[in-house]
Formats: structure tokens, sequence, C-alpha cells
């Protein structure tokens, strides 16, 4: 055995000049460390001559450097550094990228910017002829509700005192002088809800009778069969009333 090494090899050296150099220090021969540390011989010489190939397997290799360093009482930390990094696989360069200078490329773009451009400028003017046509030619749309088309096809038209008379019809007009909100039910059947403003006439034509709320009864004026009757009350006052006052048979 020897003692305790303190010169350290060059930074930068490999392996197995970092060994031998580590044991020439010491004054030891190969045989001398085989015979000390039990490793044969031929895989000492694979490790000064870095022929790793020779030795078993990797955990071989780095216990037989640890073995060798002890032996020289030297910290083995910095030859398997030494090692790892000779040990680490060089990354093969990155190819260049590949340019495609094709002929006839810069022509397929042109091309294409063209087909695009085209595309652009005549795309609204085709959605605007659409539009057009659509909007000449509306289709009925049905709705599926049967409830609302019954209503719609029998709401009267108004009519004038000469058509009540012939179709044995009430009518009732209502004429506004102030705004005024009115809901009309006409026959138990048919209902509205309006908001009149001043100057508006109405008229509605029933067979029986017309049931009246009106959010402010001196704002409008009712004419029921031609006859006058004012204004169903007083100003900003609620009236409900039910025309003509006693039903008729």
């Amino acid at each position: 055995m020897c003692s305790g090494v303190t010169t350290f090899f060059a930074g930068g050296a490999l392996l197995g000049e970092y060994l031998r150099g580590k044991r020439e220090k010491a004054g030891l021969s190969l045989k001398d460390v085989s015979s000390e540390t039990m490793i044969r011989l031929e895989y000492l010489k694979a490790l000064e001559s870095e022929d790793f190939g020779k030795i078993p397997g990797e955990v071989y290799i780095r216990g037989y450097i640890k073995g060798y360093l002890r032996l020289l009482s030297v910290d083995p930390s910095e030859a398997l550094s030494i090692y790892n990094e000779e040990r680490i696989p060089q990354t093969p360069p990155t190819p260049p990228l590949q340019i495609n200078n094709r002929p006839g490329s810069s022509f397929f773009s042109s091309r294409t910017l063209q087909f695009i451009i085209l595309i652009t400028m005549v795309l609204p003017f085709i959605l605007f002829l659409t539009y057009k046509k659509s909007s000449n030619n509306p289709q009925q749309v049905n709705s599926g509700n049967s409830g609302i088309e019954k209503v719609v096809t029998m709401i009267p038209s108004p009519v004038t005192s000469a058509e009540a008379d012939f179709t044995n019809k009430h009518l009732l007009e209502i004429r506004a002088v102030e705004e005024t909100w009115v809901f009309l039910q006409i026959d138990d059947n048919l209902s509205y809800s309006i908001l009149l403003k001043p100057g508006q006439i109405r008229t509605w034509a029933g067979e029986r009778k017309f049931y009246l709320k009106v959010g402010n009864a001196g704002g409008i004026r009712l004419k029921f069969d031609g006859e006058d009757l004012g204004a169903p009350g007083k100003r900003g006052r609620i009236a409900k009333l039910t025309l003509p006052r006693k039903e008729t048979e």
C-alpha cells in the first residue's frame, strides 16, 4: 500500500492518462495494483488504454475505477466524472433546413393568392344577390301553433254601422283623447290589450257582448251601436264595464 497522493492530474485529461498518472506518482506498477486489488491485470490494462470493451460491463468498469484509486488513497469521484463525460454519446448535428426551390413553386403561391383574392371579392356580391332574392320572394312560415292561427283568422275587421245592422252584430268604437290602456274581450272569446294614443280610433264588431277594462277612464270616448256613451269614468281612474249593459236576446 502507498501513502495518500495529493497531486492531481491536469484537468481535461482522458481517463487512462489520469489513472496512469496517479499510479506512477505512487510508484506502483500495474502488477502491484492487480496484486493489491485482486483486479485482473488485463482489466487494469484495459482501463488505462480505455479499451472498455474487454471489461465485462458498466458495473465492473466503475467498480474497478473505484478500487484502483482507493488503493492510491485518491477520491474516485473525479475519475468517474471523466469517465461519464467520455461515455456521453455525441449528438449528431441537426441537418440544415431544406428550402424548396423547385421551379414553379413561387408561381403556385401566386396563383393561390390570386384565387383567394377573387373569392373574397365575389363572395359578398353572391351573398347580396341571395339576400335580395329571398327578400323579394318571402315564404309563408307555418308556425305549427294552431291556437295562434285560429286567433289570427278570427280577428274581425272594423266595420261600419250599416254593416253592423246588416250582419246583426254589435259595433263598438273607442276614440282616445289621452294615452289610455284598454283591455277588451269580445263574446268571451277574442281578447285584446292595447295602448291607445290621443286621436286614435278603433272599431270592433261582436255578436253578443264586449267586456272592457280601462286604465284611464277619462281618456277615451265610447260609441256603441251608434250611440255616444262618452267617457266610462273619471280621468286617471280604472273603469270596468260590459256592453250592452243588459244583454239582449
